[in-house]
């Protein structure tokens, strides 16, 4: 068992450098928190659990003067620069001389690594938000891949994030659980925990099924154009770098194509089941070819889903605030096509008389306070989609 809180900075890792400081000379109750949070190894397994019993002597340590303070400091640092895993030049320097052998260096790190996650977890048993939720999607992000920019993807730090914004109260950690389960790709192998930490965190201020229904409604990568381009590092979606060079559209039939970019005799467009060009399937492309073709399919699957929900008669019987019904259903690159091939209306406070609503319109001219009514779930007719006349279209 580790007696004190140096043994568990691991002098290789940049984050144990940023809150080295903090953590030196500890008065005891805060060196009892410390350590306590250094046991999450024991038990925070693949499913990603808080234990009950841990949680309890969490909240009971956390009643000591500055507890509060150092467990947001903590994840504030973690939540910097490259969050756990960064190498600075003082890291890549202590590495080189070797200061430490291999094994040794992997038990530190793994310690070190454990009392990030306990960290992670206490701050979703604070009292009060006052920005740790800001600090704990971010690394929840930098750990997912749900960035712009790559850095380097943590499934134990991501989990740990999203289940202490699955505890946390107050509004703001539901937003932030909201945007998360909108940009963290569904292969993330932590996502099931966030699942989990979005249904608890909504069961919990009684979010109603339909409201959760919308909000949780997986974007598969596509921008808000409706494409995705998946590529070799340095192409198309930073979180999904593959040895294939690939564009999936949605259609505004609900349809999906994918383009092999990079085939040999030029660019081929197909439908599913997304057949592959000639001479393109080889051994290294395997596994890139999977993932384009499985997530074109989630894609086409859950634009139908789409189709079956706003066509229920049921959603004629609701409204909107004008801002949610924007996010939710017109800017949604799935939810989107469905919501432009209906019919919408809208009324603004005072007014009887409803107005007609355009759901493409891509700006917001209508005032926030507007409620926003659907008047038929019948589905107008589109036209086929257009290809570029040297496209091959197959499937």
């Amino acid at each position: 068992m580790i007696d004190s809180v140096a043994a568990l900075l691991a002098p290789d890792n940049a984050w144990s450098l940023r809150v080295r400081g903090r953590l030196d000379d500890l008065p005891p109750d805060l060196t009892a928190l410390v350590l306590h949070l250094s046991t999450t190894p024991a038990w925070w397994n693949h499913k990603h659990a808080v234990n009950g019993e841990w949680k309890r002597q969490v909240k009971a340590h956390l009643k000591t003067a500055e507890a509060d303070s150092l467990v947001r400091d903590a994840v504030r640092e973690l939540a910097r620069d490259g969050s756990f895993h960064e190498e600075t030049p003082q890291v890549l320097a202590h590495r080189a001389n070797s200061l430490l052998d291999p094994p040794t260096r992997a038990a530190v790190r793994s310690r070190t690594k454990g009392l990030a996650v306990g960290f992670l977890l206490a701050a979703g048993q604070l009292r009060t938000d006052d920005g740790v939720g800001a600090d704990l999607a971010l690394v929840a992000r930098k750990n997912s891949q749900a960035m712009d920019v790559w850095y380097l993807p943590d499934s134990a730090l991501a989990g740990a994030a999203f289940a202490a914004l699955g505890d946390l109260t107050g509004p703001d950690a539901m937003e932030h659980l909201w945007a998360l389960y909108d940009a963290v790709p569904t292969s993330t192998p932590a996502r099931p925990t966030l699942v989990r930490a979005v249904k608890r965190a909504a069961k919990r201020r009684r979010i109603p099924a339909e409201g959760f229904a919308e909000r949780t409604v997986p974007r598969h990568g596509l921008g808000r154009d409706g494409t995705l381009r998946m590529g070799p590092p340095g192409t198309g979606a930073e979180w999904a770098n593959s040895w294939t060079d690939t564009l999936t559209t949605l259609g505004a039939d609900g349809r999906v194509t994918l383009t092999w970019l990079d085939a040999a005799d030029g660019p081929v467009t197909t439908r599913a089941p997304f057949p592959l060009p000639p001479r393109y399937a080889t051994p290294d492309r395997a596994d890139s070819i999977t993932i384009a073709r499985n997530n074109a399919r989630r894609i086409e699957a859950t634009a139908a889903d789409e189709i079956h929900r706003l066509t229920d008669p049921a959603m004629t019987t609701r409204s909107w605030p004008w801002g949610e019904w924007a996010r939710y259903y017109r800017d949604h690159p799935i939810t989107g096509i469905v919501t432009r091939r209906l019919t919408w209306e809208y009324r603004l406070p005072g007014e009887t008389a409803p107005r007609p609503l355009d759901p493409g319109t891509p700006t917001d001219p209508i005032p926030a306070d507007a409620e926003v009514t659907l008047v038929s779930t019948r589905l107008t007719a589109v036209s086929p989609p257009g290809l570029a006349p040297k496209d091959t279209v197959v499937g």
